[in-house]
């Protein structure tokens, strides 16, 4: 028992170490210069330093990007969460090696759940956790993504622990003696799975939960078949089991309630929540994305070998190549330089995909072992992991299999609020491992003859070998290596990447090709030996082996996207938040709120402003719709016009005399124009401020009337208002001309709280420049009065105020952060109690079954 528990803390030792072997450089004090961490840090500024300097008074609102909107998708809420603690002490290591050593840890135990050898299991972790994927979304900056994947073998793990420890023969006799005998693990398990499951949640990417849930499905259903087989008593604890898993994977998903139940209001009203300008095919509006757009990112049917030779369709949209290459050489020639830098970054992906950060590799042999296991194993487990594959494929090439895809976009609860549909892939990662390194452990058990095993294992060699053979000896049957963007280059470069491109799958495909071959060679000869010692020992060479096999060629390739090049120190990181000369004079402006449109930035696309200043843009996957109806059918064309009026003037003052008609800009109070980094900005006198009073209403019968009008409708005079909020259109607004002292102005900003202090002689409508949320902003007088806020102007907030001088108080304290909270409060502590009465079941039934034991001997 001593030298197990020795060898498991060794191993989990090795794992960690085998962690920072991947990323050395956090040993030297540098960070992954991650892209979509910078973005992060932009767009979470001010609810980082609000939050920070107002601990009691957190806000859940951030007026940086977009003109406003919640910051649940980037600020979880952790109010009530007690098991939070605990996660982060799995995450104790430095990060990016944090997420490397859970997913090691947890698909490790998931290997020994499924019954392998513990080499064996360590070979099939590598193979799961060095995925390529893995590997270029810890580069882009994709962390809750990799966090999610990471804890994602942990809830396979437990839950297929918890099955089998429901199936295993108990304690003799019947009744509660019985259930004695195989409960008390079979709780453990599920309440395993609840935690689990708890942080595979709290990672915050639904997407990948998603496709958990999915993975679940298909074991499930695996499950019941073999319980309906096998007769009643398997059925019987099969579905105590599954009720277990039930009622704890709930209480597992209720510990995040405190941010479920926010993420799920606020989801409502963003693109995933879909448009009222969108009509489904069945002529309602939209519920959901748009489809052209969740499948913008689909995997291509030809771009599938991808998994078994990474570079079989060039790899990245910005790969390297080598000083030797074609494309190289030929720039070099026409004196192109910093050449070294250049050719760091070179467009070598050909595939049908905008743009990739590299491709789906599942490493060669395990991509072979998965083949042997489809012809070896003989369990239920393959089923339903083959069936978790192909369901994968299919919803990864998305519009290269639309009728497919069309049923689960509009039929399948909860698919059509996802985009990337290629992202489906991640399944593979564990399927594909988990089978191959299931047989290959059930090989090395000596449980097939030699017949078995050769009519097998050439069947695997031949089709995963046999590809690998046939792409290195005619690379053309890949296709034609020419990138849609080619033609941009030039005749001359674009032969040269297509030469490039051919010679990288050549190259790939040998290596590949390598790797299948030795691994079959050593499985071959790990049991060739009919003497039962010298086979033992083979079996322990040929799982080493194969484990040095996977290690060295997932970091090799992997390498290729998550290297030296990609990493920093923090200083230098740091500084890519350095106030430029135009910010400072932006931020000299002592008004407490106005609006930033940052020309020399990707408007809707960068976050880098919103880290300055409360910006037009920014971005976030999950922008409120209407902000997003705002872009597409205003914005992008007021700015489009502001550039062109900008690039015929001469001067600062021939601008802002000709500035162009920008009603939408002029409501969200966009004040501020950068042109460039240390130049003056440029002043929009036609911003209309944060508040104002109008004189009339302009009723919009439909959501296309209503968006449109606000491009004619004087906003600074009228509010434009919908059907939904029809009540507000009253005969008092119909004024000849507006009281000269009704005043209005924002007297203090915070990004929960806004206050107006207003003067008006008879009841009047105000709009804000702030973005109509309908969950949680409140608005009140300094008396507590209540006053109900609606929407006007597409997507800004209005009130109906009474005369009076007033001070006018706006708050957002959602309901769903208290309810959430409350629910994740209460399902921890019941999480935390079974696990301690799980633990006290399984010390007493160790306790009375070594009594039972002394017994049997006495």
């Amino acid at each position: 028992m001593k030298k197990k528990i020795f060898l498991y803390v060794g191993i989990v030792a090795a794992l960690l170490a085998l962690s920072y072997c991947f990323v050395p450089q956090l040993l030297g004090g540098k960070i992954v210069n991650q892209s979509d961490i910078t973005g992060y840090r932009g767009m979470s500024h001010e609810t980082s330093v609000w939050n920070s300097e107002h601990p009691d008074d957190k806000t859940a609102w951030t007026d940086s990007m977009f003109g406003g909107m919640p910051n649940v998708s980037f600020d979880p809420p952790k109010a009530g969460d007690w098991t939070r603690w605990l996660y982060k002490a799995l995450l104790f290591a430095q990060r990016p090696a944090s997420y490397l050593f859970v997913s090691l840890l947890g698909a490790f135990l998931l290997m020994l759940a499924l019954g392998t050898h513990w080499l064996v299991a360590l070979g099939g972790a590598i193979a799961i956790t060095f995925c390529s994927y893995n590997v270029q979304i810890i580069q882009v900056g994709h962390n809750t993504k990799m966090q999610a994947l990471a804890f994602l073998p942990w809830a396979l793990a437990a839950m297929i622990f918890t099955f089998k420890s429901a199936q295993k023969e108990g304690a003799k006799g019947k009744g509660v003696k019985e259930l004695l005998g195989w409960l008390p693990q079979t709780l453990l398990g599920a309440v395993l799975f609840g935690f689990a499951l708890n942080f595979q949640i709290k990672a915050n990417h639904v997407q990948i939960t998603y496709y958990l849930a999915i993975i679940i499905l298909c074991l499930f259903i695996a499950e019941l078949v073999g319980a309906l087989v096998c007769g009643k008593k398997k059925l019987g604890r099969f579905l105590y089991a599954s009720a277990l898993l039930l009622v704890f994977g709930l209480i597992g998903m209720g510990t995040n309630a405190n941010n479920l139940i926010p993420t799920y209001s606020y989801a409502k009203e963003t693109m995933r929540g879909g448009s009222d300008l969108a009509k489904g095919d069945d002529g309602k509006a939209s519920t959901g994305l748009d489809l052209d757009y969740a499948t913008a990112w689909s995997y291509g049917w030809e771009e599938l070998p991808n998994m078994i030779i990474p570079n079989f369709n060039g790899g990245s949209s910005s790969g390297e190549l080598s000083m030797n290459s074609n494309t190289v050489q030929l720039l070099r020639q026409a004196g192109q330089q910093n050449i070294r830098q250049v050719a760091k970054a070179l467009p070598l992906y050909w595939g049908p995909q905008p743009f990739t950060a590299g491709p789906m590799y599942m490493g060669a042999i395990s991509v072979f072992l998965f083949i042997l296991g489809l012809c070896l194993y003989k369990g239920k487990e393959k089923w339903w992991m083959l069936a978790a594959t192909l369901l994968a494929v299919f919803l990864a090439v998305g519009y290269h299999f639309m009728p497919f895809t069309k049923f689960w976009f509009y039929h399948v609860p909860f698919y059509n609020k996802f985009r990337s549909v290629s992202m489906a892939l991640v399944i593979l990662q564990f399927t594909l491992p988990m089978l191959g390194f299931l047989v290959l452990d059930r090989i090395f058990k000596g449980e097939y003859d030699r017949k078995e095993m050769k009519k097998g294992g050439l069947t695997a060699l031949v089709i995963s070998g046999g590809f690998c053979l046939l792409c290195a000896l005619i690379p053309d049957i890949a296709g034609s290596f020419v990138s849609s963007g080619d033609s941009s280059y030039g005749e001359a470069l674009s032969e040269a990447l297509q030469l490039d491109r051919r010679q990288l799958l050549v190259s790939d495909a040998w290596i590949s090709l390598l790797l299948v071959v030795i691994t079959a060679v050593v499985i071959w000869w790990s049991s060739a030996s009919k003497d039962e010692k010298t086979s033992a020992k083979r079996r322990t060479f040929a799982a080493a082996a194969v484990c040095l096999l996977v290690l060295v060629n997932m970091f090799s390739v992997g390498k290729r996207y998550l290297n030296e090049s990609h990493f920093t120190t923090k200083k230098q990181y740091d500084g890519q938040f350095t106030e430029r000369t135009v910010d400072k004079l932006i931020l000299s402006d002592e008004s407490p709120s106005y609006r930033v449109l940052d020309l020399t930035a990707s408007t809707f696309n960068d976050s880098f402003t919103s880290y300055f200043h409360k910006s037009i843009g920014g971005y976030s996957p999950a922008k409120l719709q209407r902000y997003q109806d705002l872009i597409d059918r205003h914005l992008n064309s007021e700015i489009n016009t502001l550039i062109k009026s900008i690039n015929q003037c001469h001067s600062y003052d021939e601008i802002e005399a000709n500035m162009p008609e920008m009603p939408v800009m002029n409501m969200l109070n966009g004040k501020y124009i950068i042109i460039g980094a240390d130049a003056a900005p440029i002043v929009n006198d036609g911003a209309l401020g944060a508040c104002w009073f109008v004189s009339s209403s302009v009723p919009a019968a439909s959501p296309e009337e209503e968006i449109t009008l606000i491009g004619y409708a004087d906003l600074s005079e009228q509010a434009v208002i919908g059907e939904d909020f029809a009540q507000w259109r009253t005969e008092e607004d119909f004024l000849e001309e507006m009281p000269g002292n009704d005043v209005i102005e924002l007297a203090y900003y915070a990004p929960n709280e806004l206050r107006y202090l207003y003067s008006a002689e008879t009841e009047h409508t105000a709009v804000f420049s702030e973005i109509y949320y309908p969950r949680g902003w409140k608005a009140f007088l300094e008396d507590g009065t209540e006053i109900p806020i609606f929407r006007a102007d597409w997507a800004l907030r209005a009130a109906r105020l009474p005369a009076g001088d007033h001070e006018l108080t706006m708050r957002f304290e959602p309901e769903s952060y208290t309810v959430g909270a409350a629910v994740s409060r209460s399902c921890s502590a019941v999480l935390m109690i079974f696990l301690l009465l799980a633990i006290a079941g399984m010390v007493s039934k160790k306790k009375n079954s070594s009594e039972t034991t002394i017994q049997d001997k006495n």
